[in-house]
């Protein structure tokens, strides 16, 4: 058994291992790398796959252009979404629900605070109300907050 190995010099025998490291290494490079090696290909080749797109892009001829009326920045309206009573009501009242959320299952805590925030917006109209309490029924099953349906928040408009 001691004669088995004698005939393996160890310049051999390291020889050996590290050409066997390096092939185990390379294909786990390959295999799990592979997006990564192709990043580093296209940053070192100077990315000619993006000029290539850049190429192919849509550009107006120069008649296009020139013919095309020059517009004010000033005259293009501003778009902003406009923020509705509706909408802090609803953050209102997800932001309560939410904080009964982390305490204990207490409905009779909660539906007097969401019937007080319903009361300071009494002014919403019924089709918005509609969409409020299902808004309610929805955030309080959801959280499991309150089991709750919407003619019983409709209720609490009034009161």
């Amino acid at each position: 058994m001691n004669h088995l190995l004698h005939q393996i010099s160890w310049h051999q025998y390291l020889t050996v291992a590290f050409v066997a490291a390096f092939i185990y290494y390379i294909i786990v490079i390959l295999r799990y790398y592979r997006p990564e090696l192709q990043k580093l290909q296209r940053r070192v080749n100077g990315d000619k796959e993006g000029e290539q797109l850049q190429a192919l892009q849509y550009q107006p001829a120069e008649e296009e252009v020139k013919a095309a009326p020059e517009q004010d920045l000033k005259e293009q309206p501003y778009h902003e979404e406009v923020i509705t009573d509706t909408d802090i009501l609803a953050g209102k009242l997800k932001a309560s629900i939410i904080k009964a959320a982390d305490k204990p299952f207490a409905p009779a805590i909660l539906i007097p605070q969401l019937k007080q925030i319903l009361k300071e917006h009494h002014d919403i109209a019924a089709p918005e109300r509609a969409v409020i309490n299902r808004l309610v029924v929805d955030e309080t099953e959801n959280t499991g907050t309150a089991l709750l349906t919407e003619e019983e928040v409709d209720q609490w408009w009034e009161c």
